[in-house]
C-alpha cells in the first residue's frame, strides 16, 4: 500500500472485528472518528467500492427470512495487510497529524497498551526526524525562514503533546474503589 494521507483505510479497521453492514459501518465511523473525519454515506460507499475492486473487502450476502438479503462487508487477508501497512505509517505535517494520526490512534488504543506504546514511539521518532531535518535546512529567503520557524513551532508543539500523551497513556487509569457500604432495608 502506498503511503496514505487519508483516514479512509480506517474503514478496514472497523471490519477487522467482523463483517458489518454498510449502514452499521458508517455509524461506527461517525461514533468513533466523527471528531476528526466527516464521512458521508455516499462517500463511504464509493471508497468501499474501490476497496472491493482492490480485493481488500468482499460483500457477503446473507439471506434473511421474510426480508431482503443482507449485504455484509467482510475484510479479506489483503485488506488486513493494507490496514496494517496504513497503521505502520507515521503522520508528517500538521494536516496528516490532525486527521490521519488520530484515526490511527483510535485503533492503536483499541489494540492495547503495547501496541499503543509502539505506535507512539514510532510517531515521536518520525516527528523528531522531521523537526531535525527542518532545523538543519537553511532557508533561502527571509520569508522561507518565517515559514520554517512556523513549521518548527508546529512540530515542537506536536512533540510536546505526544510526549505528554505517551506519559499519560503509560500510566494505568486509577482503580475505582468498590462501594462497600451496604444499604439496609427497613
Amino acid at each position: 500500500m502506498k503511503p496514505s494521507i487519508s483516514p479512509e483505510p480506517a474503514l478496514l479497521g472497523f471490519l477487522r472485528q467482523g463483517p458489518l453492514h454498510g449502514y452499521d459501518l458508517h455509524k461506527q465511523v461517525v461514533a468513533n472518528l466523527g471528531a476528526v473525519w466527516r464521512l458521508g454515506q455516499s462517500q463511504m460507499y464509493a471508497i468501499l467500492k474501490e476497496y472491493e475492486t482492490r480485493g481488500w473487502i468482499k460483500t457477503v450476502v446473507t439471506p434473511q427470512p421474510d426480508r431482503p438479503a443482507r449485504k455484509m462487508l467482510q475484510l479479506t487477508p489483503a485488506g488486513k495487510r493494507a490496514f496494517d501497512a496504513w497503521m505502520n505509517q507515521s503522520a508528517h505535517g500538521l494536516r496528516e497529524f490532525r486527521v490521519d494520526f488520530f484515526a490511527r490512534l483510535y485503533f492503536a488504543r483499541a489494540a492495547g497498551r503495547p501496541a499503543l506504546r509502539a505506535f507512539l514511539n514510532q510517531q515521536i521518532k518520525a516527528t523528531q526526524d522531521e523537526y531535525n531535518k527542518l532545523r538543519a535546512a537553511e532557508p533561502d529567503s527571509e520569508f522561507a525562514r518565517v515559514v520554517s520557524n512556523f513549521r518548527q513551532a508546529q512540530l515542537q508543539a506536536i512533540l510536546d503533546w505526544l510526549t505528554v500523551y505517551q506519559t499519560n497513556a503509560a500510566t494505568p487509569p486509577p482503580r475505582r474503589l468498590k462501594n462497600k457500604v451496604k444499604h439496609k432495608l427497613k
